[in-house]
């Protein structure tokens, strides 16, 4: 019976302990509300990364072909159409694998440790470390 009682007071107190860190202006909508800005957020990041990739996939290597044409083998080389055309093409091909790695370096970089989870927010809102 004195284990019992024992056991029962050290429940309650450090139960009552745990729970009085709650504090009490925090709600879960308020959690909710927290976690979708985040996400929205998030959405909108890689939204303007694809994007930036998309315009620079179409642009740079068009941009890159007929400038390394015009100015680069024709201009300065005194390069014939048809070899201008080859090296200008290998130009663009190495202007679109360029972004490819660029995207896959962004895309790898970019960890999600930076984000806020629910399990985050409610360690937050709650005071926990643990």
């Amino acid at each position: 019976m004195f284990f019992f009682l024992l056991d029962l007071i050290y429940v309650f107190c450090f139960q009552m302990q745990r729970t009085s860190v709650i504090q009490p202006n925090t709600t879960v909508e308020t959690l909710v509300q927290q976690e979708d800005n985040a996400n929205e957020k998030a959405i909108w990041i890689v939204f303007r990364k694809m994007l930036f990739f998309t315009i620079m996939m179409t642009v740079a290597p068009l941009a890159s072909f007929f400038i390394s044409k015009t100015y680069v083998f024709e201009g300065i080389f005194q390069m014939i159409d048809s070899s201008s055309y080859i090296y200008s093409t290998f130009i663009a091909v190495i202007v679109v694998h360029i972004i490819l790695f660029a995207f896959l370096y962004v895309a790898f970089r970019d960890d999600g440790s930076k984000q806020k989870t629910k399990v985050d927010l409610v360690k937050q809102a709650t005071g926990k470390k643990d």
